[in-house]
């Protein structure tokens, strides 16, 4: 690769850069142009693409994307139905943050082919996080064609199924994402929403701590399973459930909301109130906090608390303090 070295237009120096923009970029010091090499030493594509691939992985390798994406965007103008040229461009463009381009590449990649599943289930991910569920779909469904064995296929249609409102659909492709691989959380924690959501809170509960015991640690599955606890009516055992959590995670308006629903039905609206008072402590100038702290002291008839903090949460801009304030102190 040495003797391709040149330097070209922009500061771009490259392996092989002299093939991917062609030879009006020039010669660099040193090195002849083709027309002193002769003909015999011309390069072949296969050799003007995998030059370009090198010095792209080079400057990738040193974060200099700029410069990566300009010999990749040249070589692509120059070899259009190279695959690998597509999705080494899409990877810069990633890098560069430019994801909408970085999808083009890869529609352009799969065009040409071949299409492999996990050139599919990479471009539906894509297609997902800039919003193209449609095409999301279109791409896990053909890697999940192509490779019915994958649990994280199986995994990503069903999510994005479920996004797109297709629930049967949905609970197939999650099924088959839990029996191909029996440690992966996420899917039975999304056939307990599923399940929540139709109301069957006992194959819920099931579900969910399926996923609590394979991923203990993931706050969101354990507010799930909180939250389906409260629908059987067993506000106990989800009051306990989030009580156990750090500050930092206890705190949050979510488990907030459960603890404090479940100290209602519990009859016990003082310890709801004096948690938000906690909470408040540790967050002074949230005026939601003190806002729910003066409803919750209203609701265990400590009205002079609850003025204050309903003063308090006016005094923080929240929209409804005032009335609340005032209605306090007029009576």
């Amino acid at each position: 690769m040495a003797g391709f070295l040149v330097v070209v237009a922009l500061g771009i120096v490259a392996a092989g850069a002299w093939f991917v923009l062609g030879p009006g970029a020039g010669s660099g010091p040193g090195v002849p142009d083709a027309a002193q090499q002769g003909s015999s030493t011309k390069a072949t594509p296969a050799h003007a693409i995998e030059a370009a691939l090198s010095a792209a992985r080079s400057y990738q390798g040193s974060e200099e994307f700029a410069k990566a994406e300009a010999v990749l965007r040249a070589a692509v103008g120059e070899h259009v139905d190279d695959q690998a040229l597509r999705l080494a461009y899409a990877e810069v463009l990633l890098s560069l943050k430019r994801p909408e381009e970085a999808y083009e590449q890869y529609e352009a990649a799969l065009a040409i082919g071949p299409q492999e599943a996990a050139i599919e289930f990479q471009a539906g991910t894509l297609a997902s996080s800039i919003g193209k569920l449609d095409r999301a779909l279109e791409h896990f469904s053909m890697a999940r064609a192509a490779e019915p064995g994958s649990a994280e296929i199986a995994l990503y249609l069903g999510v994005t199924q479920f996004r797109l409102g297709m629930i049967e659909e949905a609970k197939v492709s999650l099924l088959s994402a839990v029996k191909l691989d029996e440690n992966e959380p996420v899917a039975p924690a999304m056939l307990a929403q599923i399940a929540l959501d139709e109301n069957q809170p006992e194959l819920a509960l099931g579900y969910i701590r399926r996923s609590r015991e394979i991923d203990p640690q993931q706050l969101a599955h354990r507010i799930l399973e909180a939250r389906i606890l409260r629908r059987l009516n067993k506000p106990e055992e989800a009051l306990t459930l989030m009580l156990a959590l750090p500050e930092d995670q206890l705190y949050q308006t979510a488990v907030l909301d459960i603890c404090s629903g479940c100290m209602g039905l519990l009859g016990r609206p003082a310890d709801a109130a004096a948690l938000y008072e906690e909470a408040l402590a540790a967050n002074p100038t949230n005026a939601e906090l003190a806002f729910q702290a003066a409803q919750w002291h209203e609701r265990a008839g400590q009205n002079e608390a609850a003025l204050a903090k309903a003063k308090m949460a006016q005094m923080l801009g929240h929209e409804l303090a005032g009335k609340m304030a005032e209605r306090l102190a007029g009576g």
